[in-house]
């Protein structure tokens, strides 16, 4: 197979529209609510108690009210908006750490740097093996 044979994706209006759904309908115009819309009266709004999607103009005609039977908060927020103050940490916040390490942690990051300095030395048997491997390889 070979890009000739290969079949050209094209992606159309629809499927750019069908991406953008949040909902597939709003329950007062049963149009699908979207995400990125130019009109203003299309914004999707969320109603706080249960969640449903609709589009602004929508929760307006319905007299500013939750139309889902049961539920009957008053109160929207805009679909996209933080409903939580945001965590900001500063450098403030942080506590300062002025001690030096723990004597203990120093006893034990020593006896780890000579150990590891243990096994890097070669011992005498390797210094002479290698020391002969290469005088047979010189010679």
């Amino acid at each position: 197979m070979n890009e000739s044979d290969k079949q050209i994706i094209r992606i159309t209006e629809e499927d750019i529209r069908e991406a953008n759904q949040l909902s597939l309908h709003c329950p007062i115009c049963a149009n699908p609510v979207e995400k990125y819309v130019d009109d203003p009266a299309l914004t999707p709004v969320v109603c706080r108690g249960c969640g449903t999607l609709y589009h602004k103009a929508c929760w307006e005609q319905s007299g500013g009210q939750c139309a889902i039977l049961g539920c009957d908060h008053k109160e929207y927020f805009v679909h996209g908006t933080p409903r939580q103050e945001i965590l900001r940490i500063r450098y403030t916040d942080l506590p300062v750490n002025g001690r030096s390490p723990h004597t203990t942690t120093r006893r034990l990051k020593a006896e780890q740097k000579r150990q590891v300095e243990r096994l890097r030395r070669h011992s005498f048997w390797q210094r002479l093996w290698r020391w002969l491997l290469n005088q047979i390889r010189i010679g």
